[in-house]
């Protein structure tokens, strides 16, 4: 029984990857899977392979592309989704700030270097032509990291995913002022240099049957009330968000998208301009 250690973010984009596990049809494979919950988003799990803590993980495709030119020690895999994130931009419930366009000169609470958190801003001040040089930010770590900065004073602005976030912006303690969809599919699948190299094919596997329970999911007459229990939402809310998601059917590189993000990081001055967009995939 191979051991494959899978880290991803405690949200419900990451459901199927549960139903994977619970379906038995990995097991029956040979393959036993261990799932991590990463609060700390996309950086921290990017350290957890450098560390050799996991094998395979869900990262956002931005995060994932920046990780890989900075020598991480993954490639990706596949795309995961076919469809964006839309980043809610928050400030504190009593901040004084009530337009996206007053949040520039302000302090960005980002969970690590090199997460998604820390990437949008870019991706936004570049939208509203803004000089990305001087964008100021403020490590939390994660969510409840970002609830203490606004609490204490010490960051003004966060972006993360909108209804991830909604239960703090409906209980009065953040307030949303805005959104900001990535322009790219957002989540990707990546495997550590050494996984690839010995289980190329266990991870095909695991990724065939994920795709398979995503597709489960998508079509369940229940899947309202199945996300919205296990999560924490509201119904209305995960109704909304099925409207625009699309987990992908089958293993996918979409290389056109890999070559757009590249190429968007290296406009940011986030990825070198001599990185080539080669070195970011394995094909299965």
């Amino acid at each position: 029984m191979l051991r494959l250690r899978i880290g991803g973010v405690p949200e419900h984009y990451n459901l199927p990857w549960h139903m994977a596990r619970k379906s038995g049809v990995l097991q029956a494979q040979g393959i036993k899977p261990e799932w991590t919950d990463f609060y700390e988003g996309t950086g921290g799990m990017i350290q957890a392979i450098k560390n050799d803590e996991l094998d395979v993980a869900i990262l956002l495709t931005e995060g994932a592309i920046s990780g890989i030119s900075r020598s991480a020690n993954y490639k990706i895999v596949s795309f995961y989704t076919d469809s964006p994130i839309i980043w809610g931009i928050h400030v504190p419930a009593d901040s004084e700030i009530t337009d996206v366009n007053e949040i520039y000169h302000h302090r960005y609470a980002i969970s690590r270097y090199g997460s998604g958190s820390h990437l949008m801003p870019y991706v936004h001040a570049r939208q509203k032509d803004w000089p990305v040089h001087k964008l100021q930010f403020r490590v939390i770590n994660n969510l409840d990291g970002a609830r203490m900065a606004f609490r204490e004073d010490k960051a003004d602005v966060f972006f993360w995913e909108k209804f991830t976030t909604k239960p703090y912006v409906d209980n009065g303690e953040f307030r949303r002022i805005g959104e900001c969809p990535t322009p790219w599919s957002c989540f990707v699948v990546v495997a550590s240099h050494q996984t690839l190299t010995l289980h190329a094919d266990k991870v095909k596997a695991l990724l065939k049957e994920t795709f398979k329970q995503a597709q489960v999911l998508y079509q369940a007459d229940d899947r309202v009330e199945t996300i919205a229990e296990q999560f924490g939402l509201e119904p209305a809310d995960v109704k909304e968000w099925l409207s625009y998601t699309k987990w992908c059917e089958q293993v996918d590189l979409k290389k056109s998208v890999l070559a757009e993000t590249t190429g968007t990081l290296k406009d940011l001055g986030l990825v070198h301009q001599k990185f080539k967009v080669e070195n970011t995939f394995f094909e299965l």
